[in-house]
């Protein structure tokens, strides 16, 4: 699979440049999570040799060859099929060579299938691990027309593709130009459609500083998967299954880039800022001052079959939120940037007063009110994630290790902010508490037969004793006591945990242990990043740099230079030169490019 976009258009094909959904699933031209155009395809009426396709992140380049009369000596026909995306347009330019001694009229046309269909029962019929979707939403709509209307939306696709025929003189070149533009209105006014802008990508960066090719490629990467917005150009989740808003995501990596890229990072404040929840809202598991998990335009979110229009289930985001508005403002000292933001940091301050802690214990637990909502809401958000040694699920609500570690992270941020702010009453409250939680913590949440720490309290304050990755982002907040520090570490890179290619989220002595599952042994890059920079916090630089390393030889043997979402937890004297990339991982996907930077970070210590 390859896919580019240049804006919010984005475009999926096999590894042959093809659009053609029979022969892949995903393949198709998207917009707004809806697959417009299914099958795509040249036809100059006479046979076409497919010679090599050019990709890049912003188009490709389809080189064909063919021949003037069937039976020609040689191939003396090119095609040269161009393909660019720029906002919510396909660009197409066709140059056709004469190698010929005679002039050739040629017939050129495109075939088209139409289908609007919602990603989600595209994902659905890719992915079966994930099982959200019973049914295919607009599958009769195949070859549809160029206009379309249901309940909430109407499409419409205009097209001036290159048709028609023409006529190249020998040793000559004929250059055709077209295009496909996608629309989408919704009937009702939303605010994720209204912030929208149809143009290309604007952020550059200064090129000096990155000389590894493998940042060039990850900054490449990182402009297909901007969202282009009315606040600058917003990094989506990952491609093709997460083109959108993200909250953990794009705040996890705006932490990760801070140092090199802070206006991303500022237009992640002010997005996430806009989109915080003002009411409840069980279905979509609002409540006021909540950062959003994740926003959507597909049909099923539109017409709330789904709660992902505006879906706020997330234990995390908030706090994540408060954590990056301090690391920007200690950064830049953008004091009037986070003055602007201050009503929004106040009201998810109020969050973690009033809804955050469920069973009124001091920690943060998640719990969905929604009937079709996630049921794990931290960053492993299958709903196998969190379970005891012995395979059994922990019940709600539960209380995770990490989410107590940004909890501390968020109370120390408060109080850096409010000191910035002149307010030292304030600032001296969230110093304090984060005093009381690292005590509390520490004694609630470690097991001393283990020498580790449970990866959460379920809904009866009960320790949930699986070994598991979740407690090195404590590393990476610093609530984890000195003296156990080294206990956790060691552990961390014991063989249940290091597969010789990183961190695996679940250690491979428990039941759940499945090195080609989503969550329960699987190795996360983004989830490696931070514990590295925890393993850095406290002292062990050797340690993480050896982190740095493994994941740096997985990249070498991954296509194209990229860390994937995910690769399996099989162990490296296994799989041998390469590691086991999970068959339906994103690339790009944008913690993996963050971790890019926390490599290169480390390394260069």
């Amino acid at each position: 699979m390859n896919i580019f976009k240049n804006g919010n258009l984005m475009v999926v094909t096999d590894d042959w440049g093809v659009i053609d959904e029979s022969r892949d699933v995903a393949t198709g031209i998207y917009l707004e999570d809806t697959k417009y155009i299914a099958r795509v395809q040249l036809d100059i009426g006479r046979v076409l040799r497919k010679l090599h396709t050019d990709h890049y992140w912003y188009g490709m380049d389809n080189v064909y060859l063919s021949k003037s009369v069937p039976d020609a000596l040689h191939y003396d026909i090119e095609v040269v099929e161009k393909f660019r995306a720029t906002g919510n347009n396909l660009e197409v330019e066709l140059e056709i060579h004469n190698f010929s001694m005679q002039p050739v009229e040629i017939n050129v046309g495109y075939e088209f299938v139409r289908t609007y269909e919602d990603i989600f029962s595209i994902r659905a019929r890719n992915e079966a691990h994930l099982g959200i979707v019973e049914k295919n939403h607009n599958a009769d709509m195949a070859d549809k027309g160029k206009e379309y209307e249901d309940e909430t939306t109407k499409y419409l696709i205009q097209d001036s593709l290159p048709s028609g025929t023409v006529s190249v003189k020998p040793q000559e070149m004929t250059t055709l130009n077209g295009f496909i533009h996608l629309d989408k209105t919704l009937k009702k006014p939303l605010l994720f459609k209204d912030i929208l802008e149809d143009r290309p990508v604007q952020f550059e960066h200064d090129p000096e500083p990155f000389y590894n090719p493998v940042i060039r490629q990850g900054l490449r990467d990182l402009k297909a998967l901007m969202v282009t917005t009315e606040f600058g150009d917003f990094p989506a989740a990952g491609l093709p299954w997460y083109a959108t808003i993200f909250g953990r995501d794009s705040i996890i990596f705006a932490l990760q880039i801070l140092r090199y890229f802070p206006d991303i990072a500022k237009t992640i404040l002010r997005v996430h800022n806009a989109f915080q929840a003002k009411s409840e809202n069980d279905f979509t598991d609002a409540v006021p001052g909540k950062i959003v998990h994740e926003v959507r335009l597909n049909p099923m979110s539109i017409g709330e079959e789904i709660p992902f229009k505006s879906y706020y289930g997330t234990v995390d985001a908030t706090l994540l939120y408060i954590v990056l508005a301090s690391e920007y403002l200690e950064e830049t000292g953008d004091l009037s940037t986070i003055g602007e933001l201050l009503s929004g940091i106040e009201a998810a301050e109020k969050w973690i007063e009033d809804y955050a802690d469920i069973d009124k214990d001091g920690y943060i637990e998640y719990q969905s009110t929604s009937r079709i909502g996630l049921t794990s809401q931290g960053w492993k958000d299958s709903s196998d994630s969190v379970a005891f040694n012995n395979g059994e699920i922990a019940k709600p609500p539960v209380a995770l290790v990490e989410v107590q570690g940004y909890l501390y992270s968020a109370y120390r941020s408060l109080s850096f902010i409010y000191q910035k702010f002149g307010n030292k009453e304030k600032s001296h409250k969230y110093e304090s508490l984060a005093s009381e939680l690292k005590e509390r913590f520490n004694n609630d949440f470690w097991m001393e037969n283990e020498k580790y720490y449970a990866i959460a309290l379920d809904g009866n304050n009960n320790q949930v004793n699986s070994i598991s990755s979740n407690p090195g982002h404590c590393l990476f907040c610093r609530l984890i006591d000195e003296n156990k520090s080294e206990h956790v570490i060691s552990r961390l890179l014991s063989s249940e945990l290091f597969s010789g290619w990183g961190i695996r989220t679940l250690s491979n002595k428990m039941k759940r242990y499945n090195p080609f599952s989503y969550h329960n042994g699987s190795v996360w890059p983004h989830d490696n990043s931070l514990i590295m920079i925890g393993m850095l916090r406290y002292g062990y630089s050797l340690e993480a740099k050896k982190i740095a390393r493994v994941l740096l030889d997985a990249l070498k043997k991954t296509p194209g230079l990229r860390l994937p979402e995910l690769f399996s937890g099989l162990d490296r004297k296994v799989t041998g030169e390469r590691a086991v990339e999970y068959p339906t991982s994103c690339s790009p996907q944008l913690w993996s490019i963050g971790t890019l930077f926390s490599i290169y970070e480390i390394l260069e210590s």
